[in-house]
């Protein structure tokens, strides 16, 4: 009988640790605001700070990170994702621009700028760094030999 008391009282306090650990105090605000926005959100895991609170999610295939501060403002979000989502003026430049490549990754980052695109392209010998923005400039950045090959 003492076992089973100790081993229940054990894991209702496990139980209660996780729980905590996975929610921390987020900003009432920064919640509605983002309950407001990400209605399909799901596995939401927060990350708080005195002045900013951080949901990552996945919506999809899409996995999404949001910065939200303490007066329900959204800050910033980064979203990751396949070449499907990119818009189809960026995604016309870069497989005009880089026929027969692949677009391997792409990094969304909308704030009070606008919204910018960094694009991984890849071919058997190298990977590209291409910047995007919402206008559909299009610029390499950077050129990489594969190490993986």
């Amino acid at each position: 009988m003492k076992l089973f008391i100790l081993t229940a009282a054990l894991s209702l306090g496990l139980n209660a640790m996780t729980a905590v650990a996975a929610n921390p105090n987020v900003n009432e605000k920064a919640l509605k605001t983002f309950n407001a926005i990400f209605t399909n959100a799901q596995n939401v895991q927060w990350n708080t700070t005195a002045d900013y609170n951080e949901a990552s999610f996945r919506s999809g295939s899409i996995s999404t990170r949001a910065v939200i501060d303490n007066n329900g403002a959204l800050i910033r979000t980064i979203r990751y994702y396949k070449e499907n989502q990119l818009p189809s003026n960026i995604l016309y430049k870069i497989k005009k621009k880089y026929d027969g490549k692949e677009i391997y990754g792409i990094t969304e980052v909308t704030n009070g700028e606008g919204t910018s695109y960094n694009i991984i392209v890849r071919d058997d010998r190298h990977i590209y760094n291409v910047a995007a923005d919402n206008n559909g400039s299009v610029m390499q950045t950077a050129k990489y030999k594969r190490g993986d090959i």
